[in-house]
C-alpha cells in the first residue's frame, strides 16, 4: 500500500477507489485469471505507467469495460475453473444491477459507472455470447479480437494495494481505437474524439520507441479484409488531419 502511495506521488497513474474496488474484488475472483482483459481507458491510463509517461487528453471515459475473448479465441485454461462473476459483483454491494441480457452492470444511483462485458463480433451478430466458465453474458464489438490477441499483465496502483490485470498490447489498442474512431464519427462524436486522441499519443510514443512492434501491428489490421482496410483508411486520415504534428511510423499500402 506505501509503494502505490509513492508511485502516485510520484506521477504513476492511480485508479480511483471505487473502481480499484470493483477490479480488487473481479480479481480475487479470479477474472484475470480466467483470461478477462481490461480494456477501455483504464488500459489507456495503465500503459502510462508501464512506459514512464504522463499523457493529457483522452482520459475522461469512467466506467471500467472488460473484455474476454468468450468463444472467438482460444484459451488455455484449467478443465476445473469456474469463476462467478455474478456473485462477486453483488458481494460488492454496490448496487449494480444487471441489464441488456447480463452483458452490462449499472448502478442506478451513479449513471456514468457501467461495467460493461465484451467480446468479439462472431456469427451471430450482436447477440450476447454466454460464457459458462463465467457465468457472464458478453456483448460483440466490432474489431475486439485484433485487441484481446494476446494480451499482456500490467500492475494498476491504487491506495488499497496494486492490481494485477490483462491489458491489450498498446499497439494493438492505439489502432483499434482508429478502427472504432471511423466507427463512430458520426454516431458518437465525443467517444470518436477521445479514440483518435488516444491512438495520437499511443502511436507517436510506440512510433519513436516500438516502432517495428506497431509496424506489425499495423500489418496483421490490414491483411484482416477489405471492411477492416477502409476503416483503417479513415482513422488514419483523421489522425493525420487532427494530429499532424505526431511521430508516425505506420502509412497506408499505395
Amino acid at each position: 500500500m506505501r509503494l502505490c502511495g509513492a508511485a502516485s506521488a510520484l506521477g504513476c497513474y492511480s485508479i480511483i477507489p471505487k473502481h480499484a474496488r470493483v477490479l480488487a474484488r473481479l480479481a480475487d475472483h479470479g477474472l484475470f485469471r480466467a483470461g478477462g482483459i481490461l480494456v477501455g481507458t483504464h488500459a489507456y491510463l495503465a500503459y502510462q505507467n508501464h512506459f514512464g509517461v504522463r499523457w493529457s487528453g483522452g482520459d475522461t471515459t469512467v466506467d471500467p469495460d472488460f473484455a474476454h475473448p468468450g468463444r472467438n479465441i482460444s484459451l488455455a485454461m484449467p478443465s476445473d475453473i469456474l469463476v462467478d462473476m455474478p456473485s462477486a459483483i453483488e458481494s460488492l454491494k454496490m448496487g449494480f444491477l444487471p441489464v441488456n441480457e447480463g452483458t452490462r452492470y449499472i448502478k442506478q444511483d451513479e449513471p456514468d459507472f457501467d461495467l460493461d462485458f465484451l467480446t468479439s463480433r462472431h456469427r451471430d451478430g450482436d447477440a450476447p455470447v454466454q460464457v459458462p466458465q463465467l457465468k457472464l453474458a458478453l456483448q460483440p464489438l466490432k474489431f475486439m479480437e485484433f485487441s484481446i490477441e494476446n494480451p499482456m499483465p500490467l500492475v494498476l496502483p491504487a491506495n488499497s494495494g496494486p492490481i494485477l490485470v490483462n491489458v491489450p498490447q498498446p499497439p494493438r489498442y492505439a489502432l483499434a481505437k482508429l478502427l472504432v474512431h471511423a466507427e463512430r464519427r458520426t454516431s458518437n462524436p465525443p467517444k470518436a474524439t477521445k479514440d483518435l486522441e488516444q491512438a495520437a499519443t499511443l502511436i507517436d510514443y510506440l512510433s519513436r520507441n516500438q516502432a517495428t512492434l506497431l509496424q506489425e501491428a499495423w500489418a496483421d489490421l490490414l491483411a484482416r479484409g477489405p471492411g477492416w482496410r477502409s476503416r483503417a483508411k479513415e482513422g488514419f486520415q483523421a489522425l493525420g488531419k487532427h494530429h499532424p504534428g505526431i511521430e508516425c511510423a505506420i502509412v497506408l499500402p499505395g
